[in-house]
């Protein structure tokens, strides 16, 4: 895999990046592509390495961020063109963008997808054309709040509701999905709490009024979202299933005061979910926190994501601070890339040279081999998500 990187680092993780070159990585959290757009503009690249979405961050302040310039960066290199956006967008135009998406999938050491469709920005691929027109493959993850909302029409009263998603959700599974994600961070927050009968009737009375009025429906708030998190997560515990949450930062839609994994106590302290894998997605800024839950709690997981291509040099330092209580059994590959093959091959980079900068540390330290080391790598690129979501990586 080529990152277009200059930095030469330390021989530890030089040998590192040598030696996880053939590992083909399992992506558990990423999105599909949009279809094949060869003439993009300079705003159409930047948004996809930023969680901003104002055009006046996009276009005047984003080239100021150091992560969209070492991204520039490593895509020049890739193209053979000169390091500036101009010539990228440019060079990009020459060719065929489907075969340029999937060189570029490749070169990322992707091995398997395991997509999360929810995400619409841009006119994405369906899954179905996505699993046809790009050559890697390809599982679902399955969108909470996406699969429910369309049950509450046809669902009288919440416990019907609740009935049909978990019916949705068994079908779902059955059908070769192979994890569930929710968003309730940017719907209501993480800060679990029990939710109250009457409450949820009132909640639930309304939005499914809104239903069959037919306007369009967004469950949100803490009664509708938290009443459908706890039902959802004893059914992917009863069908050994993971359940992903979005932590950490993301859209400006969101309270990232209330999106610390910290508020998921609830599912980890109540027997009635023993044995529910929870995946913590992104966490950044509170990686830390992650860390300590998949430090005491068995089934917790977590990655870093985004964190990576969108965070510079900090990314590599959360991957560093991340594994300071964070198993490297608990630790997961993911890019959570979107529309565009260039953040995935951006943020595939950027992942294996931070794992290799923090495993090259602990070898220059004697803490690890450098056997050790490799194997370590290679469970966090693969060997971990073939165990929490039993699929297998392309050889």
């Amino acid at each position: 895999m080529s990152s277009g990187s200059t930095s030469t680092g330390t021989d530890a993780e030089g040998a590192l990046l040598e030696a996880w070159a053939p590992e083909r990585a399992i992506d558990h959290h990423c999105h599909p592509l949009i279809r094949w757009p060869r003439d993009l503009s300079a705003r159409d690249l930047r948004a996809v390495f930023t969680e901003a979405v104002d055009p006046q961050i996009l276009d005047h302040h984003l080239p100021a961020v150091v992560a969209y310039r070492d991204a520039v960066r490593r895509l020049a290199s890739e193209l053979g063109c000169e390091p500036t956006e101009e010539a990228v967008l440019e060079a990009r135009k020459k060719i065929d963008p489907a075969s340029y998406a999937n060189r570029l999938l490749q070169r990322s050491g992707t091995g398997m997808l395991l997509l999360d469709s929810g995400y619409t920005g841009g006119q994405p691929f369906s899954l179905e054309d996505h699993a046809r027109d790009v050559q890697l493959p390809q599982r679902e993850i399955v969108r909470l709040e996406t699969l429910a909302a369309p049950l509450i029409e046809a669902a009288p009263t919440p416990a019907d509701w609740l009935a049909a998603v978990r019916s949705a959700l068994r079908a779902a599974v059955r059908g070769g999905a192979v994890g569930v994600k929710t968003i309730a961070a940017y719907r209501a927050g993480l800060r679990l709490r029990p939710v109250d009968a009457g409450q949820l009737r009132a909640a639930y009375a309304t939005i499914h009024q809104r239903a069959r009025s037919g306007q369009s429906l967004r469950i949100s708030g803490e009664t509708l979202c938290h009443s459908l998190l706890f039902e959802a997560a004893e059914e992917c515990r009863d069908l050994n299933v993971p359940l992903q949450f979005h932590c950490g930062f993301g859209d400006n839609d969101e309270d990232l005061a209330d999106s610390s994994p910290l508020g998921l106590r609830p599912l980890l302290a109540d027997p009635r979910y023993d044995g529910l894998r929870l995946v913590l997605l992104h966490c950044y800024p509170y990686h830390r926190e992650a860390a300590y839950l998949c430090s005491v709690y068995r089934d917790v997981y977590m990655d870093l994501s985004l964190t990576l291509p969108l965070a510079g040099l900090d990314g590599k330092r959360a991957m560093r601070e991340a594994l300071g209580l964070c198993p490297w059994t608990k630790l997961l590959y993911a890019s959570d890339a979107s529309r565009l093959p260039e953040i995935y091959f951006v943020g595939a980079a950027l992942h294996r040279e931070a794992l290799a900068g923090a495993f090259g540390e602990f070898v220059d330290h004697g803490i690890l081999t450098h056997d050790q080391a490799v194997a370590a790598g290679v469970q966090v690129l693969s060997g971990n998500a073939r165990q929490v979501y039993s699929v297998e990586a392309q050889a």
